[in-house]
């Protein structure tokens, strides 16, 4: 059995120490994980980074298309930001007045922003966004916003997700949701909620281009029935040009909500818009503590001024477009039914599945491989200034990698599956499960084990346990409803939960206990896993992980 590397423990410890005082539940988003990996650890956490690469506190490199999630616009480590920010610590990060650089920060956007009359500063594109409603709020003195996209986490726009827990259920119902690119249905809304819209909020391109008349037939509409026109800019601000959206599509909504891409990476966030409605701002209680902290206004004038001076905007097309043609092409020649859309700056891929594989699985595979070949990818593709022809044409080249990966299993179908195929020399090497093993503990002389595992097509059949004496004991299924929650397109998912118990002494080896865990379908076993459960102190190695012998380690 392979023994913990240096930077495997220390990441182990380290995530240890994480799942224990961090609240957020998953703590990278990156894959929906499977019950373990082949090649290590997930990246769990970055250790270095410059221009559109990283490392991972195991020394593992990759090329970031995830950039932060959207902000590092110009790459990691930009000289001329890091510079400014360098720069702006001579007065501190917080002082008790404005420092100029705000001042400067707003006249930049005024001259960059087409519809940027006046400039109201926050830290995440959440604030400028409730900020937006608010106003829109303020001016019509109407409730209801119609919405396209995902806007932020506080209450006004959450209430209408159902899993969101905590929010008032007076505001359900304040927020609808609209299709993209179909103008009636828009119309329909406003037409059923008469003198009741304040705004429509919409991010102007996700996955789509926007139809040629579509954006100026919602700016008639929202003329037509007095409500504001706000655009959700957090993303494609920059991205698609100095002006953002507004002079890629040559057209002005009354109000944007810039972030992400504004500081390169410091948290800076913008509602800009037209004067008669920014000056609604000091009535809405938008101020914040933190709103002309100088080291992200500094580093947001130094990326403002490198966007107007280089082509920044143009290169991320450039990047995106060669690395899309590149994936098409590929997909083609291996027979997937896969592409990338949206705008060439902001590219999502279209994941699908058939021949008995569901898209999420394929996806999963898709993303292991390509972690596995240095490409550091959540589906989302953004590009970065720092993405020159050479970074491009390395991740094609690992992506491709990882596509034939996916048609190999695609061809073979999950139910004809003989050899495992991907992933590393050991263990095994495809996504054919999903799930987790949540608690393993000892109560007197006995060893426990309880956990959830979804195969490709729902629960397994049968779950065991194999002793170190070859024994096995039959685990018993658990109903997980939280489970069939989580995955609401696979069939029979509330099953997916078991447990088991055994004489700890027959699985006892010195400072840990081993078994292995085997998944049967259909009498044949589809899924084998070793999990280690190692005695260590407090602040010892935490788990689950995988270190690349075949071992799950608790």
């Amino acid at each position: 059995m392979a023994m913990f590397g240096p930077e495997v423990e220390r990441t182990a410890r380290l995530m240890n120490r994480a799942r224990k005082v961090l609240a957020y539940g998953g703590l990278d988003g990156i894959v929906h994980r499977p019950l373990m990996h082949e090649r290590g650890t997930f990246p769990q956490f970055v250790e270095a980074a410059e221009g559109c690469r990283m490392v991972d506190s195991t020394g593992q490199a990759y090329i970031d298309w995830v950039n932060g999630w959207g902000p590092t616009i110009l790459g990691y480590r930009h000289p001329e930001v890091e510079a400014a920010i360098v720069d702006a610590l001579r007065a501190g990060p917080s002082v008790s007045l404005m420092h100029p650089v705000e001042v400067e920060v707003a006249e930049l956007l005024s001259e960059m922003i087409p519809n940027a009359e006046m400039v109201a500063f926050g830290k995440n594109g959440s604030d400028s966004l409730t900020a937006a409603a608010r106003v829109a709020r303020a001016v019509t003195g109407r409730e209801l916003i119609l919405q396209y996209g995902m806007h932020g986490f506080h209450d006004w726009f959450v209430s209408r997700l159902a899993h969101v827990r905590g929010v008032p259920g007076c505001l359900h119902g304040l927020v609808r949701s609209f299709p993209f690119n179909d103008l009636a249905a828009l119309e329909a809304l406003f037409e059923a909620h008469p003198g009741q819209v304040a705004a429509v909020m919409m991010e102007p391109s996700r996955e789509q281009e926007p139809a040629p008349g579509y954006l100026q037939g919602i700016k008639d509409l929202c003329r037509k029935h007095g409500a504001l026109w706000i655009w959700d800019e957090v993303i494609t601000a920059l991205r698609f040009g100095v002006g953002g959206a507004q002079t890629a599509y040559g057209i002005s909504p009354d109000l944007s909500c810039l972030g992400k891409s504004l500081a390169n990476g410091m948290p800076l966030s913008a509602l800009v818009g037209r004067r008669e409605y920014m000056q609604y701002t000091p009535s809405v209680g938008f101020g914040m503590t933190f709103r002309g902290e100088t080291l992200s206004l500094s580093a947001a004038r130094a990326t403002l001024q490198v966007c107007r001076r280089e082509p920044v905007a143009e290169r991320l097309a450039e990047a995106g477009t060669r690395l899309r043609r590149r994936f098409e092409a590929d997909c083609a020649d291996l027979g997937l039914d896969w592409a990338m859309v949206g705008h060439s700056a902001r590219i999502s891929v279209r994941f699908g599945g058939g021949n008995g594989w569901n898209a999420e699985s394929l996806r999963d595979l898709f993303l292991q491989e390509c972690l596995k070949n240095g490409v550091f990818t959540n589906g989302n593709f953004l590009a970065s200034f720092a993405h020159d022809e050479a970074a491009v044409d390395c991740t094609a080249g690992g992506v491709r990698r990882a596509l034939e990966t996916v048609a190999q299993a695609f061809r073979l179908g999950p139910q004809r599956l003989a050899e495992p195929v991907g992933g590393f020399p050991h263990g095994p090497k495809i996504h054919s499960a999903r799930g987790s093993a949540d608690r393993l503990w000892t109560e007197g002389h006995v060893l426990h084990m309880s956990g959830w595992l979804l195969l490709h097509d729902g629960p397994a059949d049968e779950v065991h346990v194999r002793r170190p004496d070859g024994q096995l004991v039959p685990a018993a299924k658990v109903a997980r409803p939280d489970i069939a929650g989580a995955f609401p397109h696979t069939s029979g998912a509330e099953g997916a939960g078991f447990s088991v118990s055994v004489p700890e002494a027959l699985v006892a080896d010195g400072t840990r206990h081993e078994v292995d865990l085997l998944v049967s379908k259909a009498g044949r076993e589809v899924f084998s896993c070793r999990i280690v459960k190692y005695a260590v102190s407090d602040a010892g190695i935490g788990g689950p992980f995988w270190l690349g012998d075949g071992v799950l380690y608790i």
